[in-house]
C-alpha cells in the first residue's frame, strides 16, 4: 500500500471532493455517499487505512488520474511548497556539512519571514518592524523530510480555507465589452506571502544576479514593490556564501485550492557567484528611502463595465493596505480594461501605481493611474542615478 495514500485523511478527501464538483449525498454511521457526472464513491467517515487506500482509486478512476497524483492533491489542497534546493558538484550527494544545512534551514525563515512582512506592506529595511500576523502565518508553516540526491527543504504554508473555490474559469468579453460584474475569490494572505517570496526572488534573479551590476535607484524601487527587502538579501546572501553551496534554487509547489499565478517562473537558480552582489544590494536597501504609499499589488478579483458607451472599465485588486486586507478599485480606459482581462485569466498578478482616493462608505479607487500592468513586467523610467 503506497504510503501517500494510507496517510490521507478522510476530512482532507471531504475538502478535496468538495473543491472537484463532488456532491455529498446524505450520509449514515458509517460514511456517504458522493456523485458527480454519474459516478458514485462511498466515503467512511473514519481514515481507516485499507478503506482510505480504495477510496483514493477509486476517485483517481473516475477522474482519470493516478492515485499518487490525487493522494497529492488532497494532502495538499491548502499547503503552497516551497521546495529549497542546495547544490553543489562535489560536496552535496547524500549528506550536507551540519553548519551549511543549519545556514539554509534559519536563513530560508528569514526570507519567508521577511516577505511575510513586506506582503503587508512594501518596505526596504524591516529592521525590527516584522509583521505580528505574518509571523503568525510563519509559526504555522511546516518543513516536510529533506529529498535525498541534494539538499532539498520542502516548506509547507498552510492556507485559510477559501468561501467559496474558484474553479479557474477563464472568461471573454465581447467586441462591446459590456460586463456588469465579474468577481473572483479574493487572495488569501497565506499566499500571498508565498507569491512575494516568489516575486522576490525572481526580481533579485533578473534585476541583480543577471545583470551582474549593482542596482540602480530606480531598481531598487523595483525590488521593493515586488517585495525584497534587506533582510531578505541579506539571508539569500549567507546562503549563497556556505562553501558547500554552488547554487541555490527555489520552486514552488501551488496549493490545488487556489488558482496558481501563471506568469512566475516555475524555479529560480542563483548560483554562488553572486552572493557579493546580492550582499551589496542589501547594505543599499539599508540606505535607501522607498515609499511605497502609492504604489500597491495583487491579483485581479473583479471586472466591471456596465454601459457599452462608457469609454473607461472598472477591476478591483485583492491587495494589503495599512496592515489590513483591502479591495482598491482601478480605472482604465478601454483598451486597457481589455488587457486587465487577458491578465485575470492568466492569473498575473499586477502593480498599480497613482493617489489612492477614499470615500467614505465607497470603497478605496484610482482613478487615474500613473501605471497598471502584471508585476512579471518590468517598469524602470528613462531617469536614473
Amino acid at each position: 500500500m503506497p504510503a501517500d495514500l494510507a496517510r490521507t485523511h478522510v476530512s482532507d478527501l471531504r475538502a478535496y471532493l468538495r473543491f472537484m464538483g463532488w456532491a455529498e449525498q446524505p450520509g449514515g454511521p458509517a460514511g456517504a455517499l458522493w456523485t458527480k457526472n454519474g459516478s458514485r464513491i462511498g466515503v467512511p467517515n473514519v481514515s481507516d487505512p485499507d478503506l482510505m487506500c480504495g477510496v483514493i482509486e477509486r476517485v483517481a478512476a473516475a477522474e482519470q488520474k493516478t492515485a499518487s497524483a490525487v493522494a497529492h492533491s488532497v494532502s495538499h489542497l491548502l499547503h503552497d511548497i516551497t521546495y529549497l534546493r542546495a547544490a553543489h558538484e562535489y560536496q552535496i550527494s547524500d549528506t550536507i556539512p551540519l553548519d551549511t544545512a543549519e545556514t539554509i534551514v534559519s536563513s530560508a525563515r528569514t526570507m519567508l519571514r521577511a516577505t511575510a512582512t513586506t506582503a503587508r506592506e512594501e518596505t526596504a529595511h524591516i529592521g525590527r518592524g516584522y509583521s505580528r500576523i505574518g509571523d503568525q502565518v510563519i509559526r504555522r508553516t511546516l518543513m516536510a523530510h529533506t529529498e535525498s540526491g541534494s539538499f532539498v527543504i520542502p516548506i509547507l504554508v498552510p492556507l485559510s480555507e477559501p468561501q467559496g473555490f474558484d474553479q479557474h474559469e477563464q472568461m471573454s468579453i465581447d467586441d462591446e465589452v459590456v460586463v456588469p460584474l465579474h468577481r473572483t475569490p479574493p487572495e488569501p494572505f497565506e499566499r500571498r506571502i508565498v507569491r512575494t517570496f516568489a516575486q522576490s526572488m525572481h526580481a533579485v534573479n533578473e534585476l541583480v544576479v543577471e545583470p551582474s551590476h549593482m542596482p540602480t535607484t530606480n531598481d531598487l524601487h523595483e525590488l521593493v514593490y515586488r517585495g525584497v527587502s534587506r533582510e531578505f538579501c541579506v539571508a539569500l546572501a549567507g546562503i549563497l556564501e556556505e562553501p558547500a553551496v554552488a547554487q541555490f534554487e527555489t520552486r514552488i509547489d501551488w496549493a490545488p485550492a487556489f488558482r496558481a499565478p501563471q506568469t512566475l517562473p516555475p524555479s529560480v537558480s542563483i548560483d554562488a557567484g553572486a552572493s557579493r552582489l546580492v550582499r551589496s544590494t542589501a547594505d543599499k536597501l539599508r540606505r535607501q528611502a522607498v515609499n511605497p504609499k502609492q504604489v500597491f499589488s495583487g491579483p485581479i478579483v473583479q471586472l466591471r463595465h456596465e454601459k457599452s458607451d462608457d469609454p473607461y472599465g472598472e477591476i478591483g485588486i485583492s491587495t494589503v493596505r495599512d496592515g489590513r486586507p483591502r479591495e482598491i478599485v482601478v480605472r482604465l480606459t478601454l483598451p486597457e480594461y481589455r488587457k486587465a482581462w487577458e491578465w485575470h485569466n492568466e492569473g498575473r498578478a499586477v502593480i498599480v501605481e497613482g493617489t489612492v482616493r477614499h470615500t467614505p462608505g465607497r470603497p478605496l479607487r484610482v482613478d487615474d493611474p500613473l501605471r497598471c500592468h502584471p508585476l512579471d513586467e518590468m517598469h524602470i523610467s528613462n531617469t536614473d542615478d
